[in-house]
């Protein structure tokens, strides 16, 4: 398949625009092309979607004579608003980095204001949702806490779980999901990076060793190291089949800052880890989308349908989103991100009760086995009348 022809026949002029201006470096003519054709509400909703509002409004000087005022009006009112909030998670960041500190309990942030600062040396530059932090299963309870005490209410899992329950749950989710509700404000406990843990494979003690320190207003915080985090962005994305294109954005650049013997010892260390297929996606869709040209990996040859899935997805939506046909297609799609049995053991595993099912059906702890035997009518009524 010739993807670049795949592109210009089913991306839209609006996306296709969209692209061209989250480039780092723009040209009037050939960039714009026919604006006449352009829907422009129709472009807006593409750049909120795809969370590039800053890599837009980037080239703002150059768009006031292209695009109609009110849309680069609007961008701007979102950019301010988007600004001021990332400056709210990075000063709950530092309290929380502190808090753990004195309390010894190692921990790594990871996407977010980091991965921000990172690659555009501007914590507000990225649209993040959460701060995404990473501790040890056996820090997790004590960080919970902590987290609580600095006015944070746990929103997953909405129930206090049991003894036996939270030992499940480890191995059934990754994280914990907090929320600050008058400061919306939302905070991800995680004690594996991935779900399944399998996926990303590496330990969260090894991954926390290896971190590196970046340096927030004199506020020392520990971030994921060089090497592991380009293995992450590209597994991340790849498990969420670039379907906002911020994700591949922030990988591009993380190529393009990135010297190519530490590209090299990632790609060995996806190889060890067999997200090798999601590595060689993202290096593929960063030279096919951002002109990211890597000679080394430009002859490896990329499996056609790990890279229509994602095409599909950018243009439209992911296949979680698309009823039970997709989320066939998106476990399909998974299976073959990641050749590995102790990956497919886990993903099988986890359908076999979860904690939603302990929050819609309280059962007494001698019949928690009845969970398992339930999940399947669950499952049915959860589709049914949960939506």
């Amino acid at each position: 398949m010739n993807f670049s022809n795949y592109i210009k026949e089913n991306f839209s002029n609006e996306l296709n625009l969209l692209i061209r201006l989250s480039q780092n470096e723009i040209e009037l003519e050939s960039d714009f092309g026919v604006l006449s054709e352009i829907n422009w509400d129709v472009f807006l909703n593409l750049v909120l979607k795809h969370r590039l509002v800053s890599h837009v409004l980037k080239h703002s000087n150059k768009l006031a004579s292209k695009i109609p005022q009110e849309i680069i009006k609007q961008l701007k009112e979102i950019r301010l608003i988007q600004s001021k909030t990332s400056l709210e998670y990075t000063s709950v960041l530092i309290k929380i980095a502190n808090q753990f500190r004195i309390n010894n309990i190692k921990f790594i942030s990871f996407k977010g204001p980091l991965l921000s600062f990172e690659l555009y040396n501007d914590v507000g530059f990225r649209n993040f949702n959460d701060l995404d932090i990473l501790v040890n299963k056996d820090d997790v309870e004590n960080a919970k806490k902590i987290i609580e005490d600095l006015e944070f209410k746990c929103i997953y899992p909405k129930i206090e779980l049991s003894d036996k329950q939270r030992e499940i749950n480890y191995s059934l989710s990754h994280h914990y999901h907090f929320k600050n509700k008058p400061r919306s404000i939302d905070i991800e406990l995680h004690w594996s990076i991935s779900n399944p843990k399998s996926f990303f494979g590496m330990p969260t003690s090894q991954i926390i060793s290896n971190s590196q320190i970046i340096d927030i207003s004199g506020h020392s915080i520990s971030y994921l190291s060089t090497i592991e985090n380009l293995v992450y962005q590209a597994a991340h994305g790849a498990i969420h089949q670039w379907y906002r294109l911020f994700w591949l954005k922030d990988f591009s650049e993380l190529l393009k800052k990135t010297n190519p013997e530490l590209i090299k010892k990632a790609f060995e260390l996806s190889k060890k880890l067999k997200l090798d297929k999601c590595f060689l996606q993202a290096i593929a869709l960063s030279y096919l989308l951002y002109n990211v040209d890597l000679p080394d990996y430009r002859d490896i040859e990329i499996n056609k349908y790990l890279m229509k899935i994602p095409l599909k997805s950018i243009s439209s939506t992911d296949l979680n989103q698309q009823g039970i046909k997709g989320k066939i297609k998106s476990l399909i799609y998974r299976l073959k991100l990641k050749p590995d049995l102790n990956y497919y053991f886990e993903l099988t595993y986890r359908l076999r009760t979860h904690l939603t099912d302990w929050e819609l059906l309280k059962l007494p702890k001698p019949l928690f086995f009845l969970f398992y035997i339930l999940r399947p009518f669950l499952l049915i009524y959860k589709f049914l009348f949960k939506k």
